[in-house]
């Protein structure tokens, strides 16, 4: 059997469309199912745990319901597939799903100040964090507002310091812009920020965008759709690690698979040695 889980709120009504449609083409192969909001739900680890472990589970819902999926059942062992609707506004981890297909995910761990929280996709401070938060606030979701405020960031943020330590070694940036860590290759709704990027993989990409004219940030912004910002070398900085912490000057807006936080200056991100199994749905492989 399988359990649809949804969230109502993920990007509005188009939430109400995707658990339709999921629901509606069981119903039509008379697929057994039990459909369930999120919302209504007190304890997801405790009641996940309590079906059997051969029930399947569908998940409808964009990054930030994913996020809030691996944060409450980290410590579970769940060994089947999770099937992943998106119905969100950025659907960022589905697009490595199905560019990639991997067939586990590694989950990450970021600590923001003294505020742990787990990942699976990508989480990033400076002006993606502003980028987030401005989103966040919205009343309207897509890429459209994310293209308006990543603009408006643009025009408003100021570059800080950075000191950065990725494993073991030590680097320093005057002027940074941003700073993302990433397990997946897309954010802000299709920007392909770690083109390189593997999630099957225990591995981070570490992208610094740092002492950039701001003109040219406009071009950077508009290359890092195809991923082809990786190009400018002189102003974007990338590695891969296993563990990375950082330190601003000037508290910072932080971002975490699309969830934010607020007057940071310490990060760290590290690999917890633990892996997830998602894939996209496909009704037709139920």
């Amino acid at each position: 059997m399988y359990i649809i889980l949804h969230n109502p709120l993920s990007k509005n009504r188009k939430s109400r469309i995707a658990t339709k449609k999921v629901v509606d083409a069981f119903k039509k192969r008379n697929i057994s199912f039990r459909l369930k909001s999120l919302l209504k739900i007190h304890d997801l680890a405790s009641y996940i745990d309590k079906h059997k472990k051969d029930t399947r589970i569908v998940l409808i819902g964009g990054d930030g319901t994913v996020n809030t999926f691996i944060n409450h059942t980290f410590k579970l062992a769940i060994d089947h597939e999770i099937r992943l609707k998106g119905s969100g506004s950025g659907n960022d981890f589905l697009r490595s799903l199905k560019r990639l297909s991997p067939k586990k995910q590694a989950i990450m761990k970021v600590r923001f100040n003294d505020k742990e929280r787990y990942f699976i996709n990508g989480s990033g401070i400076g002006i993606d964090g502003m980028v987030a938060h401005m989103v966040n606030q919205s009343s309207r979701k897509g890429k459209i507002n994310y293209f308006t405020n990543t603009l408006k960031a643009f025009l408003k943020y100021k570059p800080t310091e950075l000191n950065l330590n990725i494993d073991g070694a030590s680097y320093n940036f005057k002027k940074c812009y941003l700073l993302n860590v990433n397990s997946g290759q897309f954010i802000g709704g299709g920007m392909r920020v770690t083109p390189g990027a593997d999630p099957e993989k225990e591995e981070l990409d570490v992208l610094v965008v740092h002492r950039i004219p701001k003109f040219m940030l406009f071009v950077i912004f508009l290359s890092v759709y195809l991923g082809m910002h990786m190009w400018f070398k002189r102003y974007v900085f990338h590695k891969k690690a296993k563990s990375v912490k950082a330190t601003f000057v000037v508290p910072q807006y932080a971002q975490c698979d699309g969830e934010t936080t607020e007057d940071i200056v310490s990060f760290a991100v590290n690999t917890t040695g633990k892996f997830t199994r998602f894939r996209a749905f496909d009704i037709k492989n139920t």
